[in-house]
């Protein structure tokens, strides 16, 4: 064998540390060309003035080859000798993909082996480790603990944000309700719980999954060592025992929530300085698509409001790939979401590309399973990819909370569906999210789920999708200016071309039919419209720069930086941070009350009276919040003679035409439906009352007592209003529990406000009470038929608008509306309920 490093004048072979350099010296397959401009661009700003920075975030459009950039960049660490080096994904199957794209391009690898070992090409800095962040994020990683950690030199989060979330849910115990430490926790707390809502704590109790109740921090806390024993019972559970190690000795620093099913309990901040490997790591590079907001990678990953600031990316590249973004009930009101999903997810086996819904829940598996769709659950998902790459197409497939982590390039996604706004699925996120729904924070986490979901069927430049948008509450967030703010300025600007193209179809559709207009516009997308093509690039083409949320990267180094001096025992330290926080924000303003009640959590360390006001003030900004250990009163709903149509005119008042008018009152009327989670429904039960010109109350939610809904204000009339949403359709009878429920708000309504005239509802779908059952006072029922007529009339009674200037119809018209919709006090009172059925008798 030639020993060709004899010959070479130089003696040793300088390995190459520009990663570019290193592209073009890789045994690489011969598919693979150079490097694409975008790449190359990133890697030399990387190399020229970022190498050496601690914390780097790299955007890049989907598509554009982040893998690589990232897999050059380890590998210039390793060949500088700065190793060793991991790159992380947010699951085991896009690991996969990166080793095969390190193969592909000749890019040295490892993985762990079979018994989860650390490789020695890692160890020693001379291979790259491929793995996922289940397997690195956890109390028992094989990359050790605190001071036991690997030292690693640099190490790549791939897709970032799915990162975090993975490692969010690797630091929680999450058991179910059979678990004997749910019955524990749910036994030492039953009276501690049952005080922030008594109707909410029957519900848990009977098993209901939606219905859930933060364990105040105050009784947590005090209760701290008995939590600990009980943990301890069952450490080596599957469930506890790989969070334990990370939470141990932050018990009092944890926060509880506990629903019908499911018991979470988590750390109130992210020990990211618990995994050494990477807090310790001499370069931390985060990947992230251009349309995501990083300003989360402060508050959840440790980085600084620079590298949030600055971020490489490829700036002359403003968009990437080609999406009509459709919005069918803007052409027409019957192209509603019912409509599109039962059309375009029925089987069809001559179907060239594949259709796939995006839901948020499995709410609705009874109508996708009857119209023939598939249902892709947690066990075959990959595999449902996997068919759809293969060009299974004839049935539609329906991924359940999955708006990222899935890829569906080119044929096997050309149609996509999101059906309705995104739901959060920890209890810790939905919590929040009904403590503080128009907060900055939480609407950018919204609009980053459906970003995650528009970017699952365009995944490359030349990539193309139709992406139809349903739910009202979607097209309102998505639409409306209060909201689609939050949105990076590629996607508004594909849903402003999205609402263009309808008012264009509209223009030109002359007599054709809704369904037919639409077709048509997806033909253009489908057969390569060369019209529509340079239309879309002319139009993107014009896209301004994002919007910098400096406010909120402040916002959430303060968070961050306040929680770490609670967790370091600094109280004094932490509230004086909060207490910047909550001047931030004006008086009385909801989410000056969600800082207020951080600050009580943490004052309670130092002074529970102080805490126990400043509990009490965040309450009265935010009857979302806890309910004070004392100090709360009820302000009862009084009936007073003011024109019902001048408050229908103030509901009304606050928007500026008729179509953002109709937008969002589809969204409230969807939330008005079985299947809807009880939030979602008696919000928008409370919205409608306001819109119909009630007064309207949620006594349970906003007192902790009473009935979901309360009405009045109209002819001295009361409607005390039960909700039970999610009671399954095939529930055949109204439970003992149920009953008892009504008759306990019924007794509170009579001792706070006399004998009045009250209608009692209760909705829920079937009319028949168990004959263990009994109510003590008169209630009606309104079933599935009974509240489709109401939706139906309310929305016609708005309908009615559209011919007319919209803040100008005058009252003599809006009572005209009224009575023709049968909107008045006795319509309401008769039309929309029926009598329970007990004892083969109507009562």
């Amino acid at each position: 064998m030639v020993d060709f490093k004899k010959r070479l004048k130089n003696k040793t072979v300088p390995k190459k540390i520009d990663p570019i350099e290193i592209y073009n010296s890789l045994d690489r397959r011969s598919e693979t060309g150079p490097l694409r401009p975008s790449q190359e661009k990133i890697l030399e700003d990387w190399f020229s003035g970022k190498k050496d920075e601690k914390n780097n975030i790299i955007k890049l459009h989907t598509g554009e080859g982040k893998t690589l950039v990232g897999l050059l960049i380890l590998q210039s660490k390793i060949n500088s000798e700065e190793g060793p080096c991991l790159y992380v994904c947010p699951n085991k199957y896009l690991a996969e993909q990166v080793r095969l794209e390190a193969q592909k391009f000749g890019i040295p690898h490892c993985e762990l082996s079979t018994d989860n070992s650390l490789p020695d090409d890692f160890l020693l800095g001379s291979k790259i480790l491929i793995t996922h962040v289940q397997k690195a994020f956890n109390g028992r990683t094989i990359f050790g603990l605190d001071n036991k950690s690997v030292k690693v030199g640099a190490i790549i989060l791939d897709d970032s944000h799915a990162c975090i979330d993975s490692i969010k849910d690797g630091i929680t115990i999450k058991v179910k309700k059979e678990h004997e430490l749910y019955k524990a926790i749910l036994n030492l707390f039953s009276d501690d719980i049952r005080e922030q809502g008594e109707g909410s704590f029957l519900e848990i109790e009977s098993g209901d999954y939606n219905t859930m109740l933060p364990v105040p921090y105050w009784t947590w806390y005090e209760k701290k060592d008995e939590v600990i024993r009980e943990i301890l019972k069952h450490k080596e559970s599957d469930k506890i025992k790989f969070v334990w190690p990370l939470i141990k000795d932050q018990i009092a620093n944890c926060q509880a929530f506990i629903s019908g099913n499911v018991l979470e309990i988590s750390p109130t901040l992210v020990p990211i300085g618990s995994f050494g490997f990477f807090s310790k790591a001499t370069n931390r590079v985060l990947m992230s698509a251009t349309t995501q907001e990083d300003s989360f990678f402060i508050k959840g990953l440790g980085f600084d409001v620079n590298s949030v600031k600055l971020p490489l990316t490829n700036k002359d590249q403003k968009w990437s790939g080609e999406k009509m973004i459709l919005i069918p009930s803007l052409i027409h009101d019957e192209l509603d979401r019912d409509a599109i999903v039962n059309w375009l997810a029925k089987p069809n086996d001559k179907r060239s590309f594949g259709v796939v819904l995006l839901t948020p829940s499995f709410n609705r598996n009874k109508q996708y399973q009857s119209i023939g769709a598939v249902i892709a659950n947690s066990d075959d998902i990959f595999e449902r990819v996997k068919e759809l790459k293969n060009g299974s197409y004839e049935s539609a497939v329906v991924f359940v909370n999955r708006y990222d982590g899935i890829d569906l390039p080119d044929n096997a996604c050309r149609i996509l569906i999101i059906d309705s706004k995104p739901f959060f699925d920890s209890l810790l996120d939905r919590y929040e999210e009904s403590c503080r729904p128009s907060s900055d924070i939480i609407n950018i986490r919204i609009a980053q789920k459906v970003e995650q979901g528009l970017g699952r069927s365009v995944r490359g430049e030349k990539d193309y999708s139709i992406i139809v948008l349903v739910g009202g509450d979607l097209v309102k967030f998505s639409k409306s200016p209060l909201t689609n703010k939050y949105f990076s300025s590629q996607t508004r600007k594909q849903i402003e071309i999205g609402i263009q193209v309808a008012e264009f179809a509209k223009e030109e559709a002359d007599d054709a039919k809704p369904y037919d207009v639409l077709i048509n516009l997806m033909k253009q997308v489908l057969g390569r419209d060369e019209g529509w093509k340079e239309y879309y690039m002319e139009e993107m083409d014009r896209i301004e720069g994002n919007i910098q949320r400096n406010s909120v990267h402040e916002i959430f180094a303060k968070e961050y930086a306040a929680e770490n001096y609670f967790s370091l025992a600094e109280y004094d330290k932490a509230c004086a941070i909060m207490q910047e926080l909550c001047d931030h924000f004006q008086k009385n303003d909801s989410e000056r009350g969600w800082y207020l009640q951080q600050l009580a959590r943490y004052k309670y360390r130092i002074s529970k009276t102080e805490a126990n006001t400043i509990q009490k003030t965040a309450f009265q900004s935010n009857l979302q919040l806890l309910k004070p250990l004392e100090g709360i009163s009820y302000n009862k709903l009084e009936y007073i003679n003011e024109n019902r149509i001048l408050r229908i005119k103030k509901w009304i008042s606050q928007y500026k035409d008729y179509q953002e008018m109709m937008i969002s009152l589809e969204g409230i009327l969807q939330d008005l439906s079985f299947g809807m989670p009880a939030e979602k429904f008696e919000s928008a039960m409370q919205t409608i009352g306001e819109a119909l010109g009630f007064l309207s109350q949620r006594p349970d939610k906003e007192i902790k007592k009473g009935p979901d809904n309360l009405w009045c204000g109209v002819e001295n009339q009361y409607f005390l209003i039960e909700c039970k949403s999610e009671v399954s359709e095939e529930r055949s009878e109204i439970t003992k529990y149920e009953a008892g429920q009504m008759n306990s708000h019924s007794a509170w309504f009579e001792s706070v406000y006399g004998q009045v005239n009250c209608k009692r509802i209760l909705i829920i779908p079937t009319k028949a009470l168990s004959y263990h059952a009994d109510f003590t006072h008169h209630v009606e029922i309104m079933r599935k038929n009974k509240l489709k007529l109401l939706r139906d009339n309310i929305k016609s009674f708005f309908k009615e608008f559209s011919r007319y200037v919209l803040h100008e119809v005058s009252e003599i018209k809006i009572q005209a509306f009224i009575n023709t919709h049968k909107l008045d006090i006795n319509n309401m009172r008769t039309l929309y309920s029926e009598p329970y059925r007990a004892n083969g008798k109507n009562y």
